[in-house]
């Protein structure tokens, strides 16, 4: 496969390696490098993806290749769906807002569509954020998004994948039951789903008032406490996020669940033209 690829420009640079745009026939294509420490979380990242199949509300894997740099070091190149419109962060930064409640709407349900598929499959995503949802353009001159960066997933009930999300992982979608024991179940990923639509209606993160890691744990742990509920958005969304932010896991709403909320099911028919 890697002579059919022609490497590109950089367009981003993660915790599991950089990105480059990339080519194969006339195809735009993004690639996905990493060496040392991260080589083998790219591998696992390019099984979990071909376990999944194609999903339209993930993005799609095609396959994965070594190479040697010219300094010897091993590297592994994971072929990946390029996202023209770049992250969901990224947009919501470029528009120095939140989004309207159609649009939350749409990509919300696009969301839970793809973690109903990952959690089918017996995945849990363990770092589902803004930045690794990617956006692309839709085929009636909107937006659309999908679930990507799935270096962190692990198997339900299982450690295997998720050696960097362990005890010392706390970060502001890190839910209640996760903080200080490092456990990571289909619920954390619906805890973070309800931070990412906060941070979709705010343009801000769910916790951002918290000085560091340290407060963060004490307010989830020892005050027990949730986001706040936004007041300026419709009560069907209230609702739902709700749902997503139940404190007890074992209340808190499934994926498959979630998608019969009326928050998402009386989406508007039309949608909001892509302006970046």
């Amino acid at each position: 496969m890697e002579h059919m690829i022609t490497k590109g420009i950089l367009v981003g640079v993660g915790s599991s390696g950089k990105v480059h745009m990339a080519f194969s026939n006339g195809r735009l294509l993004a690639l996905k490098s990493s060496c040392s420490s991260c080589y083998s979380s790219l591998q696992k990242e390019e099984e979990i993806l071909h376990s999944l199949g194609h999903c339209p509300d993930i993005v799609d894997c095609f396959g994965g290749y070594s190479t040697q740099e010219g300094n010897g070091v091993l590297v592994y190149n994971l072929v990946l769906e390029y996202a023209p419109v770049g992250s969901l962060e990224s947009l919501m930064i470029r528009r120095k807002s939140g989004l309207l409640e159609s649009e939350v709407q749409r990509f919300t349900r696009m969301i839970v569509r793809g973690l109903r598929d990952v959690h089918k499959e017996g995945f849990v995503h363990c770092d589902l954020k803004v930045d690794n949802i990617l956006v692309f353009h839709s085929e009636n001159g909107g937006h659309k998004v999908k679930i990507a960066d799935f270096g962190h997933a692990k198997r339900s009930g299982r450690e295997e994948f998720s050696g960097a999300l362990g005890s010392q992982h706390t970060s502001d979608d890190t839910p209640p039951e996760c903080s200080g024991n490092g456990e990571s179940e289909a619920p954390k990923d619906i805890w973070s789903l309800g931070c990412m639509v906060v941070e979709m209606f705010t343009g801000k993160p769910a916790w951002m008032n918290c000085k560091d890691v340290n407060e963060l744990a004490v307010r989830m742990v020892s005050w027990r406490q949730v986001p706040k509920v936004l007041g300026n958005i419709s009560e069907d969304a209230k609702d739902f996020l709700r749902r997503c932010l139940e404190k007890d896991p074992t209340e808190r709403w499934t994926a498959e669940r979630l998608l019969s909320h009326t928050f998402i099911t009386q989406v508007p028919a039309s949608e909001v033209p892509a302006s970046q």
